[in-house]
């Protein structure tokens, strides 16, 4: 009733740049025989020039756990060329997602093509507690191409041993669109993360190395209605197994 309740607010609203994106994720443990499934709610309500506020709930099907988190968020237009977005996600005695997760994220538009960006993370799982951040790059120098180059450098502390590990990721991806018509993206990244973010509770601390890559096609049906279609392969040799993950967001704009 709540979700309904918010949905009509938000289609009573006036001021276009309110959003309601729905994302469902299928993922096939291959070497395991098991399927994973998420699904995502995320709503944006624009409440001025220069204000945003959203909502963002998850629901999580994998190795017999059924996990829920819910949280918000505020995206602030600082001036023309600072952006900045603080986000908040609460779980429920999960062993997969984060119980706590805070992340803000601010983007800088440097020069015409241009625009570096930082994000910083705190993640609280029931026994790891992950600190990072990443920095990257939107580059468009060439008219419709995107390049993302990316990087992140984290430390996980443990609690059970209590010890700390370094932890990872180098990517870059690659992006050509049509402006409100359809993007086609290739993307890679390497790295390495923490285990409980991957099969839940562990008493192992031994990070795990990654190796993934994948592509992506976003088309609007309309100017207001995009589809973005995701796969993605995700080796983890470590733990004996490989995700092959399907994404589907369905984004309406208004």
């Amino acid at each position: 009733m709540h979700l309904i309740f918010l949905l009509i607010m938000l289609s009573c609203l006036n001021s276009y740049g309110n959003e309601i994106q729905a994302t469902s994720q299928h993922i096939n443990l291959r070497k395991q025989n098991k399927i994973g499934r998420q699904q995502d709610l995320i709503g944006k309500i624009n409440l001025s020039r220069k204000v945003d506020i959203g909502f963002q709930g998850t629901y999580l099907e994998r190795f017999d756990l059924y996990e829920k988190r819910f949280g918000g968020f505020i995206q602030t237009r600082i001036n023309d060329r600072l952006n900045l977005e603080v986000r908040y996600l609460q779980g429920f005695k999960s062993e997969i997602l984060p119980e706590k997760q805070t992340i803000i994220t601010s983007y800088f538009s440097y020069a015409s093509g241009v625009t570096p960006y930082i994000t910083l993370k705190d993640t609280r799982y029931s026994v790891t507690h992950l600190n990072n951040i990443g920095l990257g790059i939107e580059l468009e120098k060439i008219p419709n191409i995107l390049l993302i180059p990316s990087a992140s450098l984290g430390r996980a502390v443990f609690k059970y041993p209590a010890e700390s590990r370094d932890v990872y990721s180098l990517g870059m991806k690659a992006t050509y669109y049509i402006e409100n018509k359809f993007s086609v993206s290739l993307f890679g990244y390497q790295g390495r993360e923490v285990s409980q973010g991957l099969v839940g509770r562990t008493t192992t601390t031994l990070p795990i190395d990654t190796l993934s890559g994948g592509a992506a096609v976003s088309y609007f049906f309309i100017n207001d209605l995009k589809t973005e279609i995701i796969f993605d392969h995700t080796n983890y040799d470590q733990l004996k197994t490989e995700f092959h993950t399907t994404t589907l967001n369905l984004t309406w704009m208004f």
